[in-house]
């Protein structure tokens, strides 16, 4: 069979796909995008004027070159020159690197979770993904023998990453859940469940300021979260206990989890509330019975597969179904505008 050069081109580029990512990482890290940004709204500025904001008076301008030269044909940066003379060869910010890649000022940015996703402890987990095939496992336990909560424990660094990650997708939906959702109006006392640093909270009780908010999750979690008016940061178990309340809300943590591990939370939940208490929960939403083919949705089914026990999206049925079987019944299911189009709020009560 003859080697065609469009085969060829595509064998190389999966190979080397890692590339693009850690090449962004690189230039964060050298907050190329800020550096950018400060300099104007459209500004884009030479090599040797971005030198001047690197923290180090001698830089490989070569190495720069080449690693912005890249990302200008990935569409992170726009490279423009006006003569033949390389000196005057300039950088500016795509719309997409202005939206997510900038970090001061943009609370919308996405750096926290490209700082997670390529740190070298999750990046293990990838190399073993092969052997979630072969057995019952998922990649980050097979590569650090305990999973992604308990290493973090161990780890304060890797703790505060995937923390950031956390308040940065939290600070991105809580606003839409808000706008549509007025569940928690009647709410006095109110337990997040995986509350991590506090985030969702925060944007809930300064909507709803009579509500006493309990930050709830590992203590070594709790230890960094926010100190805010009206908000008690508890560390303990979900799947030992959870603090009294009359609403219990949780984000975006059932997906961690098999069906056995969501049916003892979900029983905690229960023991914690009083009759017909509340129980709000947004997570990811399936469609019942399809398959996504968007690249996005099923890199994230692989993500849960490599750093998750047995955690998954599920369908409208299935939450039904795992939410009676713990003795809630569902009142409503709301879906929030905005990009994250499968996020649902699921409003249940004790029964």
């Amino acid at each position: 069979m003859a080697m065609g050069g469009a085969e060829l081109e595509q064998a190389f580029e999966s190979i080397f796909s890692f590339v693009p990512t850690l090449l962004l990482k690189s230039a964060i890290l050298l907050n190329i995008p800020d550096i950018i940004a400060k300099a104007g709204p459209n500004a884009s500025l030479t090599l040797d004027e971005i030198a001047l904001e690197l923290p180090t008076e001698t830089p490989n301008l070569h190495c720069l070159s080449r690693i912005l030269t890249y990302l200008s044909t990935k569409s992170i940066f726009v490279q423009t020159q006006t003569s033949d003379n390389p000196s005057d060869i300039r950088y500016g910010l795509t719309a997409t690197t202005k939206l997510f890649f900038v970090r001061e000022n943009n609370p919308s940015n996405l750096v926290p979770l490209l700082l997670m996703q390529t740190h070298p402890v999750l990046m293990t987990s990838w190399h073993h993904l092969h052997e979630c095939v072969l057995q019952d496992t998922n990649g980050f336990e097979k590569a650090h023998g305990k999973d992604l909560w308990a290493y973090g424990k161990d780890d304060p660094l890797v703790n505060n990453v995937v923390n950031d990650c956390m308040s940065t997708f939290t600070d991105l939906d809580m606003e839409q859940i808000l706008s549509c959702y007025d569940g928690f109006k009647d709410v006095k006392t109110l337990v997040d469940v995986g509350g991590g640093k506090g985030t969702a909270l925060a944007h809930i009780v300064t909507a709803y300021p009579h509500i006493h908010g309990i930050n709830y999750d590992l203590p070594h979690v709790v230890q960094s979260a926010l100190s805010i008016a009206g908000i008690e940061n508890v560390g303990g178990s979900m799947f030992d206990s959870i603090p009294l309340a009359d609403a219990i809300f949780v984000k975006n943590v059932f997906v961690d989890w098999d069906e056995e591990k969501c049916e003892e939370i979900l029983g905690n939940c229960h023991k914690a509330l009083p009759e017909n208490g509340k129980l709000i929960v947004t997570e990811n939403i399936t469609m019942e019975g399809s398959v996504s083919n968007k690249s996005i949705d099923i890199v994230a089914d692989l993500v849960m597969i490599t750093l998750a026990s047995g955690g998954k999206q599920r369908s409208e049925k299935e939450w039904k179904s795992l939410l009676q079987k713990s003795g809630f019944s569902v009142v409503k299911m709301v879906e929030p505008p905005g990009p994250f189009s499968k996020l649902k709020i699921i409003e249940a009560i004790k029964v």
